[in-house]
């Protein structure tokens, strides 16, 4: 099962995701996932014309545990998403598809996972509401169908992975080990030297405090080359 928005992109991750959404009160709102800015005012005329799924923001206040869906205007205030708007960013949604309590887990990098609504609380509450009044007005005929199961569409989603991370699963270059493998390797080996109390990694830098001294060492430089190395193939996305 995908998510109902597009995948996030690297800039607007770094931009604003964990970032306190401005209010006029003390509660803290925070973005767990980051949309698009408008190119026009929220309150403009033609605003269905100007927005689409991309600029979607969700939002989520910790000690109510509740969430909310919002755009930012070009000039940089937020505001929630009109009602009217549901069907137009969250398009071709079946309420049979929608997950238990319409949550669903969204990974967002190889370390970061969160729970979101599949689409907002209460467009879910519109579809019940339409379809139980559509329901009273049809006649009642037998149903022959057999019924679908919908465990598999209510599981929780745990395979999606959004652009925000490197291609983790994949392979490197000239056919190197995955980041995804390596990263997990050595968790494991910190985890396992933090276990030990009579163990300690050396530092490959001891002794030198600028990257001069690292240069004119050629043990050390020969470290920080394939500590370089090792950002470049499988950490970049780690270093912003």
């Amino acid at each position: 099962m995908e998510f109902t928005l597009p995948p996030l992109t690297q800039e607007s991750f770094s931009r604003w995701h964990n970032k306190k959404v401005p209010r006029n009160d003390s509660i803290d709102e925070r973005i767990v996932y980051p949309g698009i800015k408008l190119n026009c005012s929220t309150k403009a005329r033609d605003l269905r014309s100007n927005i689409m799924p991309c600029h979607v923001f969700i939002t989520h206040i910790i000690d109510t545990d509740t969430f909310h869906h919002k755009v930012l205007g070009s000039n940089n205030v937020f505001a929630s998403l009109p009602k009217r708007l549901y069907s137009h960013c969250f398009r071709n949604i079946n309420i049979h598809s929608i997950p238990q309590n319409n949550r669903i887990v969204v990974r967002l990098t190889e370390n970061t996972d969160v729970t979101l609504p599949y689409i907002p609380d209460d467009f879910v509450v519109q579809k019940r509401s339409k379809r139980n009044s559509s329901s009273k007005t049809k006649q009642k005929r037998p149903n022959k169908r057999t019924k679908k199961d919908h465990n598999q569409s209510q599981k929780d989603y745990q395979g999606w992975v959004t652009m925000v991370m490197a291609p983790a699963t994949e392979e490197a270059a000239d056919n190197g080990i995955n980041s995804f493998q390596l990263l997990n390797y050595i968790k494991s080996e910190l985890r396992s030297y933090d276990q030990k109390l009579n163990v300690s990694i050396p530092n490959p830098f001891a002794g030198t405090q600028s990257i001069e001294q690292i240069n004119k060492d050629p043990e050390k430089l020969k470290a920080l080359t394939i500590i370089v190395q090792f950002a470049h193939h499988y950490a970049k996305h780690l270093m912003y």
